[in-house]
């Protein structure tokens, strides 16, 4: 469900159940729904020869940390905490990750050694040796970043299926308003500023996240640009697309982080000044 090869969306739609659930009825039933859903996919997984420790961690992501986080905005009642939360919290893991392990990319070897002789095997001329060593260091913010994008999208499927009923609209006002303020913004523009700069494993890593947090961000701008009027409902739908489609997605997160990153310090300043 939530796998290194990419966004799943069946992944988002099963995480979106249990919030849905903790913020239409009761955390209570939330979780009972979360720990079905996660001790079938946990089941699946196991069976499909996954190592352990990656499917446990592939269904808390997909089940307990959209939980959480909706439990979390039924208390708050504010979508963007939760979305620096769930930054911040994909942040300190991935820290801790490279803290805890003196060479993290080799927890990835063995895969992606798995994943590139099935390669060769089915006829595809590569460097076996070549891919490994060049993708290795770049798996934990790769799965990181998809790991937000998956929590992050149940998050907000769950608030926007609870908000249809409970509040038509709600869900629009709260995603336009989505920003990673001073603080957070500012760490995410000096790991993202220090990545190009240096070479740290770590930091790399990181700027995944910041680059993807800042693509949120420039997507909720754009979705303000459109209440707004600023342009038409098109340019919106072409965003989208873009991001759909994979030989323009990376170019379009690159594009919508830029726009975030103008966003969140035009905002920053006008509610300092």
């Amino acid at each position: 469900m939530l796998s290194p090869q990419g966004l799943s969306p069946f992944a988002v739609v099963a995480g979106a159940v249990p919030v849905l659930m903790a913020l239409q009825r009761d955390p209570r039933i939330g979780v009972v729904v979360a720990a079905i859903g996660a001790a079938a996919a946990l089941g699946a997984l196991l069976g499909a020869g996954v190592a352990p420790g990656l499917a446990v961690a592939s269904v808390s992501m997909v089940f307990a940390a959209p939980l959480a986080l909706g439990v979390m905005l039924r208390s708050t009642a504010s979508l963007n905490l939760c979305f620096q939360v769930a930054v911040l919290a994909i942040g300190a893991l991935l820290i801790a990750v490279h803290v805890v392990y003196e060479d993290p990319g080799a927890v990835w070897q063995r895969w992606l050694e798995q994943a590139t002789r099935s390669l060769s095997e089915a006829g595809l001329e590569i460097d076996t040796d070549e891919v490994v060593q060049s993708l290795r260091d770049t798996m934990w913010g790769s799965y990181a970043a998809l790991t937000l994008v998956t929590v992050l999208g149940a998050l907000f499927l769950g608030r926007w299926w609870h908000a249809l009923v409970a509040a038509p609209g709600a869900f629009g006002r709260e995603f336009r308003q989505l920003r990673l303020g001073l603080w957070l913004g500012a760490a995410a523009t000096i790991v993202i500023v220090t990545a190009v700069l240096a070479d740290v494993v770590m930091i790399d890593a990181l700027a995944w996240i910041a680059v993807t947090a800042m693509a949120f961000e420039g997507l909720a701008a754009a979705h303000r640009g459109r209440a707004g009027g600023r342009f038409a409902h098109f340019w919106l739908v072409l965003i989208y697309v873009f991001l759909i489609v994979p030989p323009t997605a990376f170019i379009m997160v690159a594009l919508l982080a830029g726009w975030g990153f103008m966003d969140n310090w035009r905002r920053t300043s006008w509610r300092v000044a």
